[in-house]
């Protein structure tokens, strides 16, 4: 079994998501923004996200997978849902919970830009940049954190942990390491 220790609380978590929406509010004021969802880890930080937000957005989700059943990007992105609602000449900003080799938002983004929008920018809650293997960065960011297996809030291992209030790190089990 493995350990969870405690990376970010739900106090913490409710700051980060404000201190994202204030920014993002001030920036799209006026704007059209189509908010892009990479499901399935990113589908509470959204949630989180839109009851803080100043300004009308529209929603949408995509689904990508490169994970499989590892802790360690397979580097191959896989689409199993697209978006529907039409992006040409409008504002996009990706919502994705964790940034780690780029490789899915790297993909996301070139795939959104076949579709001609105003622009494309990605808001995420956490960025491990010791992982990264693409130059892509977060316009919007929450926090850098190091290279360390997360779940909760979202985010899973093998589709458990998803349902946690507050981030862990994940560390074997002492008894497994013997």
């Amino acid at each position: 079994m493995d350990r969870l220790n405690r990376l970010l609380t739900g106090e913490e978590i409710v700051s980060l998501v404000k201190s994202l929406a204030d920014q993002i509010s001030r920036d799209y004021v006026g704007k059209e923004l189509i908010l892009v969802c990479i499901l399935k880890g990113a589908f509470m930080f959204l949630s989180d996200l839109i009851r803080h937000l100043h300004i009308p957005v529209k929603i949408d989700f995509v689904r990508l997978a490169s994970y499989g059943a590892g802790m360690k990007s397979s580097g191959l992105v896989e689409i199993s849902k697209d978006i529907e609602i039409p992006i040409e000449g409008k504002d996009v900003l990706i919502i994705e919970d964790i940034v780690d080799s780029g490789r899915t938002l790297q993909f996301l983004k070139e795939r959104l830009a076949l579709s001609n929008p105003s622009s494309i920018k990605i808001c995420a809650l956490l960025d491990k940049k010791a992982r990264r293997e693409v130059k892509i960065e977060a316009d919007y960011l929450g926090k850098e954190i190091e290279d360390i297996f997360i779940v909760g809030y979202g985010i899973d291992f093998n589709e458990g942990y998803r349902n946690l209030p507050e981030i862990y790190y994940v560390t074997p089990d002492e008894q497994e390491k013997r």
